[in-house]
């Protein structure tokens, strides 16, 4: 009687150490439930700042503050879920934030009508240093990863730093 539960626990197990969940892309071409809609996950990374010269300013820096996030995307079937790139993402936080600190910092003064242009710039370099990490990660390719520049304004240099939200469970 214990042998045959036994040999039913051992099976179950097996079963289920064999199958495993895949993550898939929303099919092409066809009409999606509300599942597929959208990315399949948000990661929001850390606010930069800069001081930057900004003509017309009445003081000769003005802090120029950038939100960004990544959407995350599979683009074909994988056993990793989104969040193994969520991860991945979390810790490339800091490197994303000093390329941004980099190229801002090597900047000439800056105007209000350069804006779209600043914003594509930060966004490719950012985007840089998230497509080398990927191309490392052996299953890289089976997501897409697009940094997006989701808040791009200046303050005068009273205007600091928000204070960084902790990730992390407890």
């Amino acid at each position: 009687m214990n042998r045959p539960l036994t040999l039913g626990f051992a099976l179950t197990a097996a079963a289920g150490l064999m199958c495993g969940c895949v993550t898939s892309p929303a099919p092409q071409g066809q009409a999606y439930s509300a599942y597929a809609i959208g990315d399949r996950m948000r990661v929001a990374l850390d606010e930069v700042i800069v001081s930057l010269p900004l003509k017309g300013a009445p003081r000769p820096y003005q802090n120029l503050h950038v939100g960004l996030a990544a959407t995350v995307n599979p683009v074909k079937p994988t056993m990793y879920a989104p969040y193994t790139v969520s991860d991945i993402l979390q810790r490339l936080d800091p490197r994303i934030s000093a390329r941004v600190v980099e190229v801002l910092s090597g900047m000439k003064e800056q105007s209000l009508d350069d804006m779209p242009a600043l914003r594509v710039q930060v966004a490719r370099e950012a985007q840089s240093v998230v497509d080398d990490a990927m191309q490392r990660w052996q299953h890289g390719s089976e997501y897409e990863v697009k940094i997006l520049v989701v808040s791009l304004y200046w303050t005068d240099p009273s205007v600091g730093r928000a204070p960084t939200v902790l990730r992390s469970w407890w």
